[in-house]
């Protein structure tokens, strides 16, 4: 199922992470990403949100996008990586 999926990959990539010396936390859940990611950020009283701009082009890049929402409703630090 996509939660499993979503779960393998995303502890693969924090496992990479750790390797590299930073603290590293995964959690996936059901729901609107930016609500979820803001909701476990302050729920775990994470300091830094980082965030892929895979898809922000054009309208979707000011209006809606996931990166666009989490950087604009976020209380913490939050760094856009390139991931296109």
């Amino acid at each position: 199922d996509r939660g499993s999926v979503a779960a393998t990959q995303t502890e693969a990539i924090a496992a990479h992470a750790r390797t590299k010396g930073l603290t590293t936390k995964s959690h996936v859940v059901p729901g609107d990403p930016v609500d979820e990611i803001l909701s476990v950020a302050s729920k775990h009283k994470i300091d830094l949100i980082v965030v892929g701009n895979k898809g922000m082009r054009g309208a979707k890049r000011i209006l809606g996008s996931v990166p666009n929402g989490i950087a604009h409703r976020a209380s913490c630090a939050v760094l856009i990586v390139n991931t296109t």
